[in-house]
């Protein structure tokens, strides 16, 4: 990747000038890799730079988003641990969750005990099973300190999730990006109106009734 990234850096700064000079396919493969740079080596300059532009500001706001959403779930669990006794060097997710519902590790047994009766009414073998198998361990208890500190607990992680979420918006419109610069140098970066390489895409109807075809020709 790293090598990638250095020959589109080469081309963009010392490359030809002629746009005729690049391939279609060196252009596609350099948009996979930075959007917007096949449309400034095919000649759409202001074009590229403006997606170049776009996606660096998309990725800031992944690291961004990324970066403060595993801050705060880091936050959240040392407040857990100050607050609750929890134990840090558990790391399964339903644990966490489970700090925000219930005050203590008591609490989440017995909710837990019910839901083993309702799945398994009149079996107690099969209602011990159920409960041993999603229990936590003895070392993992907790017994939050207040109300107000678990419900900062929540808020906390609440925002993380909220922060991940975003992250994972980001993360789609950087490959949504990739995809339009792509499809963009394939088919219409560099062929201006009188260029020899310039396609047309044309609508009309199909060979069956009722029916629409888009064609593009070369």
């Amino acid at each position: 990747m790293k090598r990638t990234t250095l020959a589109i850096l080469a081309l963009l700064l010392f490359g030809p000038s002629a746009s005729a000079r690049v391939h279609r396919g060196i252009a596609v493969l350099s948009s996979t890799a930075l959007p917007g740079s096949g449309q400034y080596l095919l000649g759409s300059r202001a074009r590229g730079e403006a997606l170049m532009w776009i996606d660096g500001a998309v990725a800031l706001t992944w690291l961004a988003l990324s970066w403060y959403g595993t801050n705060r779930e880091t936050d959240a669990r040392l407040r857990a641990v100050r607050d609750a006794g929890a134990d840090p060097a558990f790391s399964d997710i339903r644990y966490y969750r489970a700090l925000e519902r219930y005050d203590n590790i008591e609490r989440q047994e017995e909710d837990l005990r019910r839901e083993a009766r309702s799945r398994h009414p009149g079996d107690p073998e099969a209602q011990h099973l159920y409960f041993e198998e999603r229990r936590f361990p003895a070392a993992a208890g907790w017994d939050w300190s207040s109300d107000s500190a678990r419900f900062d607990y929540w808020r906390i992680r609440k925002q993380a999730r909220a922060a991940s979420l975003n992250a994972g918006f980001a993360a789609g419109g950087l490959l949504l990006g990739r995809i339009v610069s792509i499809v963009d140098c394939a088919f219409f970066a560099g062929a201006g109106p009188g260029s020899s390489r310039a396609g047309r895409l044309e609508a009309g109807t199909g060979e069956r009734l009722g029916s629409v075809e888009l064609r593009y020709r070369f």
